[in-house]
């Protein structure tokens, strides 16, 4: 586990302070950062955590945009308080963002731009978007990463790393995942969202799978003024999706270019883009849409696509028991689930769907309630349904501001039948039979050798059949605390009697003092001190296990003088 620099103390010092005024003080007493009072906050928790994050900085603020895509990460109800979170900041200072521009171009700006605005028309916390234009006068947004902002993150990454390792095990966060999980997926994020590069790729791969669709527009990217650092795109002009109403004409025909197209990115090319927000896609003046910022994308495998096409037919055709199946086995558990509860969970939710209108369905009615559904029924999806999911729920926002009276089920079942007769077309069903016949060919060819090898250890006697009982270690650990707390009293119960006892034989005294007093006093404090053990082990056992205890102690040695292990 990284340890906290002697440097970082100060922000690990203000992380808490901030935490303790938000009403997270019991918290940081939990992780041993705190041992002051608890000051209590009547805001629901969601609400005070996203102000923490604002009061945080750029970093938290990113944390927080990271989550909100993430349903299986956080609880439904943080996760739409972190939606809320802008990252509109102020721009950094013109000097050192030429200073940056220079470094990265390796020549100064006007030679490789004929003109370049200054004030940025977009700023967030890790970039800013200035338009400039080449000398050929190509208009091109430059998209450039904040001076220093890398160095920032790193630092309080490690402060986050750290944090989540000392609150493994301690703090019961809600949600499907721990602590250090969270930590690595948004480390993982991060590193994703610093490299320009990778966006570039991720749009120029996107602009040759729509080359051919005349209604999608893709900005061209100019890799040779382009780095990690560094990002020039073609400039397009068009109406951001957030300033267009119901009343506009071309709305109802920019919901079904967003539909087809999301649908052309999951089942026909296996790459979507993740944060399909209204500021993000552009209305053209002809009618086409434009897709912005590829800093966040998926890819699907055909497994994956085979199981989001299962998904998708049997949510619009109600088919609650195939979809229940199908999500439950396209991911892991930690136990068993209830599928007959899981099912009419499912089923509710269809119902919310089917017959009814956007404008009915609610602000909450999106494909991220059943990826929150099956995280509470401890059901682990892959990363990229979870952000699926998440990109669905945009555009179906979306669709419900500008088509507000349509039954979206009705309007996507076109592409439902498309999808359910493509998988019986002959030669994709050959395909499949082919495949798995190839499979059971493997598994049969291993039959007769696996099953030598068990009649073999039945003979010897060396085959063991271990059973698991989840519930086993509470009862050891029940039965360990009444067989201590029996012991103190029996202990406690004999030191009273023999110092009573050995009190009232004062006997022969030693430098004027009486040799059995002495001890009977001595007795009667060992056994004041057990009977307070006992008092104190029957009201916190739980958090008195030597177990736990040394856990927490090793997690407070690592985070301040680093694991020497590595």
């Amino acid at each position: 586990m990284p340890h906290v620099d002697v440097r970082d103390l100060g922000r690990v010092r203000q992380i808490s302070t901030v935490l303790a005024r938000h009403g997270f003080g019991s918290a940081l007493q939990a992780l041993g950062l705190s041992t002051g009072p608890v000051e209590a906050d009547g805001r629901p928790w969601a609400v005070r955590a996203r102000l923490v994050l604002v009061e945080l900085g750029p970093t938290f603020v990113k944390l927080g945009q990271v989550l909100s895509v993430r349903p299986d990460l956080v609880p439904a109800e943080l996760m739409i308080e972190l939606q809320k979170l802008q990252d509109q900041v102020p721009p950094a200072p013109w000097d050192e963002v030429q200073t940056l521009l220079e470094e990265e171009l390796h020549a100064p700006l006007q030679d490789r731009f004929a003109t370049f605005d200054e004030t940025p028309i977009a700023s967030a916390s890790i970039a800013q978007v200035h338009l400039a234009t080449l000398a050929d006068g190509e208009r091109v947004a430059v998209k450039v990463q904040r001076p220093g902002i890398a160095d920032i993150l790193r630092s309080d990454l490690h402060i986050l790393t750290s944090l989540a390792h000392l609150a493994e095990g301690t703090l019961e966060v809600p949600g499907l995942y721990t602590p250090v999980a969270i930590v690595r997926e948004f480390e993982q994020a991060l590193k994703d969202e610093l490299d320009f590069l990778a966006e570039a790729d991720h749009c120029e791969r996107f602009r040759l799978l729509f080359a051919n669709e005349p209604r999608v527009v893709v900005p061209a990217v100019y890799r040779s003024l382009s780095t990690s650092r560094l990002l020039v795109m073609e400039a397009v002009d068009g109406a951001p999706l957030s300033t267009v109403t119901a009343a506009d004409p071309r709305a109802d025909e920019a919901v079904q270019i967003l539909i087809e197209a999301t649908f052309a990115q999951v089942f026909d090319h296996g790459f979507f883009h993740g944060d399909p927000h209204p500021g993000n896609l552009l209305l053209i003046d002809d009618g086409r849409l434009a897709w912005l910022d590829f800093g966040l994308c998926g890819t699907l495998t055909r497994q994956m696509q085979d199981t989001l096409v299962a998904c998708f037919t049997a949510l619009v055709f109600e088919d609650a028991e195939t979809l229940a199946l199908t999500v439950y086995g396209a991911g892991g558990t930690d136990g068993r689930v209830d599928l007959r509860a899981f099912r009419a969970e499912i089923e509710r939710l269809m119902t919310k769907y089917h017959g009814a209108s956007l404008s009915e369905l609610g602000e909450t009615a999106s494909l991220v309630e059943f990826v929150a559904v099956a995280a509470r029924y401890r059901i682990r999806l892959r990363p990229e349904f979870a952000v699926l999911a998440r990109a669905c729920s945009l555009v179906d926002g979306i669709a419900r501001t500008l088509i507000p009276d349509d039954d979206i089920v009705e309007r996507v079942k076109p592409q439902a039948r498309r999808l359910a007769a493509e998988r019986l077309q002959p030669d994709r069903v050959a395909a499949d039979l082919l495949k798995l016949a190839a499979q059971t060919r493997g598994g049969l060819r291993e039959l007769p050798t696996q099953l030598n090898q068990l009649m073999t250890d039945l003979q010897s006697g060396t085959l063991e059949v271990t059973t698991r009982d989840p519930d086993a270690e509470l009862v050891r650990d029940a039965l360990r605390d009444g067989v201590l707390r029996i012991t103190l009293a029996l202990c406690a119960m004999a030191l009273l009697v023999s110092g009573s006892v050995l009190l009232a034989a004062w006997g022969p005294t030693f430098l004027g003092i009486s040799v059995a007093g002495a001890l009977g006093a001595g007795c009667l404090v060992a056994a004041v001190v057990l009977w307070v053990g006992l008092v104190t082990h029957t009201l916190l056992g739980e958090h008195l296990r030597f177990r736990a205890l040394r856990r927490r102690f090793a997690g407070l040695v690592r985070f301040f003088v680093g694991d020497r292990r590595v």
